[in-house]
Order: structure tokens, then sequence, then C-alpha cells
């Protein structure tokens, strides 16, 4: 069972919130971060209870400076980071001739740059103790395709490339990461996309944040590579 400390980009709803609400139980230590402070908050209210080790900053993943200043609040808070999960994520479905130069902007800012900023903030804090994970949430569409998603799928194969390498830089200073690669969750990420699969055919928030809480579990010297989850009637 995991009891460190634990740090969650968009953490304010869906698969973070649920793996936050978790980790709260078992005893972790939990910054959660997103964009909108009013969502925090919403968030800390419906979660905490006393007793819990719960704290939210309201950070930019696409902004160097914000979540470098969520690590840092992270670490004087609770004295060190043993884990980033990376949750945040932007989703955008449709040809790709219908696709506008502000939505590309968008996700790959959000989907790449986030990721890339989120790691590199707490990669120094990780490698002076020796010691760390990063799960990055990649999706299924990190490992396959599907028509009217190549940006979105750009962006994930991009987010997964990203999480390979990284696990292979990280082996020395003891930090392990992997992707999690799940198939349609039903979380707030669908609002505004057309679509959605029926709520039966997806997964949800909470089966996605027990994997997670399995992988944080695991010994030190163990580290799956991917991790696959697929609803059995909405398989790619």
């Amino acid at each position: 069972m995991f009891k460190g400390v634990a740090l969650i980009t968009g953490g304010s709803s869906g698969i973070g919130k649920a793996a936050a609400e978790r980790l709260l139980k078992q005893g972790s230590a939990v910054t959660i971060c997103g964009r909108s402070m009013e969502r925090l908050q919403q968030t800390v209210d419906e979660i905490f209870f006393p007793g819990a080790k719960l704290h939210a900053v309201q950070a930019d993943v696409t902004i160097a400076a914000q979540i470098e200043n969520a690590v840092q609040q992270t670490v004087d808070r609770f004295g060190r980071l043993d884990a980033l999960v990376h949750c945040a994520g932007a989703g955008y479905l449709g040809p790709l001739t219908d696709t506008s130069e502000e939505t590309i902007d968008r996700l790959l800012n959000v989907n790449v740059k986030g990721a890339i900023l989120s790691a590199k903030a707490v990669w120094q804090v990780m490698s002076a103790q020796k010691e760390g994970m990063i799960i990055n949430l990649c999706g299924i569409l990190g490992v396959k395709t599907i028509p009217n998603a190549a940006l979105y799928c750009a962006t994930k194969h991009a987010l997964a490339g990203l999480t390979n390498a990284l696990a292979q830089e990280g082996r020395r200073s003891g930090i392990r990461v992997t992707g999690v690669y799940c198939s349609g969750v039903d979380t707030p990420f669908w609002e505004g996309i057309a679509g959605k699969p029926r709520p039966e055919m997806l997964l949800t928030a909470g089966e996605v944040a027990h994997s997670i809480l399995d992988l944080l579990a695991m010994p030190s010297h163990l580290i799956p590579n991917q991790i696959v989850l697929q609803h059995i009637s909405h398989q790619l």
C-alpha cells in the first residue's frame, strides 16, 4: 500500500479526483492541481475528511512556473515527493480538415508540453531522493489509432514516446516511469466532444484509479512499462 506523497495534475475531476480520494483514504499525502481554484476547492470540499493530508494548488501545466510552484509547495508541505500522477489532458475528435489551428495549439500545449513540463518539474526532486514514480495517463490512443482523431492520437503518441524515453532516463536515478493506456473513461473529458460511447461501454474513473494505486504500491525495483485497460465491449 502506497502511503507516500503524490502530486496529481488534473486533480479536480475525473481520474485525478478518483485517485486522490482513494490515496487519501489509505493514508497518503496528496497535492491536487488544476487551472481552476474554484473547481479545486469544490473537490477539496467533497473528498476531504478530518486527518486527511490534502493540499490544493492552482497550476496550469502548460506554464513552467506554475507547475514548478505546485511541486515546491508539495515538498514544503509534506517534506518530499514520491509520485507524479499526470492526469491533465485535453480532448478533441473530428476530421483533420475541420481542425482549427487554435485546437491544434491547445492539444499540443496541454497533452505534450504540459506532460514535459510536469515531468521536468518533479525530476530534480526525485533524482535527489534517488526514488520516485511518474505515471502518465496516455490513453489507448497512445498506442492505437482511430479515424477522426488524428490530432488527439498524435499528441497521445507523443506522450507515449516521452513516457518510454523517460523510463530509460530515470533508471539510474531510481525514477520509475510508466504509462496507463485506457479505453474510454466516463469523465468530464467528453464534455463538448461528439461521439461519446454509451456509458455502459466506458470504464469508470474509479476503475482506472484502482490500477494507479496498484502501480504505486509495487516494490521499488518493479515497474511495468505499460498498463493497458480496456472495457470488454470497447476494445481497440
